[in-house]
């Protein structure tokens, strides 16, 4: 009897713990990591629709190196961790690549498809930089906040054509959504935008689609997705004609 009586204590104790451990909650943070977008319809610059140019693929540097990115075409990083006690972390734009959807004059410049591009990229300006306040409704979501001081460079014909002209301009978000679950397709990278924490996905970060502004400028973005097989073959005859493929900030 006394044997089973340790037996019942032992399995008491073990279905306590088991029990204990599914009530454990995660921990309101969201780690640093990039925030890699596609642009979307809606994207106007000067009142001139624009798209988005994927870049491919991207160097984020140390172990990860050159990743495939699919169709991303502006990476946004969040250099620090977010919790509620410290929700606003700072942001830095470490990739645009934008083109005229039609024909059009900017800068002076003549009737022509016009690209757009961060300064940084050719190391005629400074960086891009800003900051993001993240707010929690559960332990893994909720909304956000952001701003950010993009410096651009206008090419002419290609983005690496001449350029016509340089500016600023501070685009917004006013408040969107974010949860720590990936949208259907997207591309997810251990330790960029997946798996932050190194272990699941409590501590990541993904947003839906939002809009950021400013006056003359708007930029619509959702999560970049990998394209399908036979955009593969579009990417790669970008390379061959001499896309550029920008260098990591």
């Amino acid at each position: 009897m006394r044997y089973v009586g340790l037996f019942l204590a032992v399995g008491s104790l073990l279905g306590w713990c088991s029990f204990a451990s599914a009530l454990i909650i995660p921990a309101q943070q969201v780690d640093a990591g990039y925030d890699l977008f596609q642009t979307d319809p809606g994207t106007s610059f000067q009142g001139a629709p624009f798209g988005g140019v994927p870049v491919g693929t991207y160097n984020f540097g140390g172990a990860i190196g050159v990743q495939g990115v699919g169709q991303t075409d502006t990476i946004v990083q969040r250099l620090a961790d977010a919790t509620p006690a410290s929700p606003t972390v700072p942001l830095q734009m470490d990739l645009l690549q934008l083109v005229s959807d039609t024909p059009i004059s900017l800068g002076g410049g003549p009737l022509g498809i016009y690209y757009v591009d961060l300064q940084s990229t050719d190391g005629t300006g400074p960086a891009s930089t800003g900051s993001i306040t993240i707010n929690w409704n559960t332990n893994t979501s909720g909304t956000f906040t952001s701003s950010l001081d993009v410096f651009f460079d206008v090419h002419y014909g290609a983005l690496n054509g001449p350029i016509v002209a340089q500016s600023n301009a501070l685009l917004s978000n006013s408040g969107a959504a974010w949860s720590d679950t990936a949208p259907p397709g997207a591309v997810l990278i251990n330790g960029v935008d997946n798996l932050l924490n190194g272990n699941d996905v409590t501590n990541d970060f993904w947003p839906g689609q939002f809009t950021e502004m400013e006056a003359g400028v708007v930029h619509t973005v959702e999560p970049a997705t990998m394209p399908e097989p036979a955009s593969l073959s579009l990417l790669a005859m970008a390379g061959l004609l001499g896309v550029r493929r920008p260098r990591r900030i």
